[in-house]
């Protein structure tokens, strides 16, 4: 047989997006393709690693089913084509070293997280404007990119910005959006913020416009601010005046309905140790890493865990850890009701947790399941009761 070489020469590590993967997996190891690595990132998502010589056949099995991106080469084959055959080799080495040496001054990476009504671009165009971006010195005063960013973005009740080594942590905290009051001198409806079906009214100024069990439109009054002047004894309205403005106020209860879906996997993936196994080192000293396992093994399947034995941060970021990587067997097996009803309520409380209002009080949920190939859909149906006033200043009333 032909030597086929080894990861150590050169191997490269693919993510594969689409459904359906295990199959693909299972088609390489029948034509002689080696994978390690093998991590589910997402339900759509796997990273693997294989040798470069098998990625051409790798893409002729997975044809256009799925999306294929190449995310690092690695071995001492391109790392050879990459130093010694460029001009200026001794030169770049020496760039490279005096980079490494104060790569420690300098942010490298921003990673932004608690964000929810804004984007990561426009947190990242403030935080550029306010000095933090990376490749910039950190030397920046961040109390002064802490008042910047709440300065320019509204609804933030809390920043924080920390370093960690060359990452630069920016977690920010949002606060509830407050509608802006109408002034309690000038007239206002009550109206709804969302659509529902009414359960409940209290006016304590204005009329009531919207009854129970009357479905409303985002927009709709539900408390008017405009109320008719009963007639007088003689039939002819007092002053000539028909109607009346007031500041309407009160609170208004609607059954509010939502429709949530999400998905979820069919199987359980069950990963079975056959006893062979191997240990080695990672070792990370700037941008230089190693890991021997990884270019070693040649398991088909596996698995790897790693305990961290040294993570020297100042002067310059020095990692060890003893790493150890098993042989496993990949079997699935499909979820049972109880698991399945087990999940979907996890999910189901997640994005519960992001859709509706933490004041919102749940009176029916129910979830129904629809199968497909390699995936569970899951359809859930909300039934809550919240308060859905707000005021709305009257634009045209006229001064009496």
């Amino acid at each position: 047989m032909k030597n086929r070489g080894s990861f150590l020469e050169h191997s490269i590590i693919i993510k594969i997006e689409g459904f359906d993967r295990q199959k693909l997996l299972t088609e390489c190891v029948k034509r002689g393709i080696i994978i390690k690595d093998i991590r589910s990132v997402s339900e759509i998502e796997t990273i693997i690693t294989l040798m470069k010589w098998d990625y051409e056949q790798f893409l002729r099995l997975a044809k256009n089913k799925y999306k294929i991106t190449v995310l690092k080469e690695s071995g001492y084959r391109p790392f050879i084509r990459k130093t010694f055959f460029k001009k200026s080799t001794i030169i770049g080495l020496l760039l490279f070293a005096l980079i490494l040496f104060y790569q420690g001054t300098f942010v490298s990476e921003i990673r932004i997280s608690g964000y929810r009504s804004y984007s990561e671009a426009e947190i990242r165009d403030n935080l550029r404007e306010a000095g933090l971006y990376e490749g910039c010195s950190k030397n920046v005063d961040l109390e002064n990119v802490k008042l910047h960013i709440y300065k320019e973005l509204d609804n933030i009740a809390w920043i924080g910005v920390r370093y960690m080594g060359n990452l630069a942590e920016v977690t920010i905290a949002e606060g509830t959006i407050t509608p802006k009051l109408v002034d309690k001198s000038k007239p206002c409806h009550v109206i709804a913020k969302k659509e529902g079906y009414v359960e409940n009214t209290i006016a304590r100024e204005g009329r009531i416009a919207a009854e129970p069990g009357t479905y409303v439109k985002q927009g709709d009054v539900l408390i008017s601010g405009i109320i008719p002047i009963a007639s007088t004894a003689y039939g002819t309205p007092a002053s000539g005046m028909t109607e009346r403005y007031v500041h309407a106020y009160g609170e208004v209860y609607a059954k509010v309905p939502y429709r949530l879906f999400c998905y979820q996997e069919k199987y359980n993936y069950i990963k079975s140790p056959t006893g062979n196994h191997i240990f080695g080192i990672r070792f990370e000293l700037g941008g230089l890493k190693i890991n021997t396992v990884k270019s070693f093994y040649k398991y088909s399947n596996s698995a790897y865990t790693e305990k961290e034995i040294l993570n020297i941060i100042r002067p310059i970021p020095l990692t060890l850890g003893l790493a150890k990587v098993e042989e496993v067997e990949v079997s699935k097996k499909e979820k049972s009701n109880e698991e399945l009803k087990k999940e979907a309520n996890r999910l189901a409380r997640n994005i519960i947790s992001e859709k509706v209002p933490e004041n919102a009080q749940i009176l029916n949920k129910s979830l129904s399941f629809s199968s497909g190939e390699n995936i569970i859909g899951v359809n859930i149906m909300l039934e809550t009761l919240e308060e859905i006033g707000e005021k709305k200043e009257i634009n045209n009333w006229k001064h009496n």
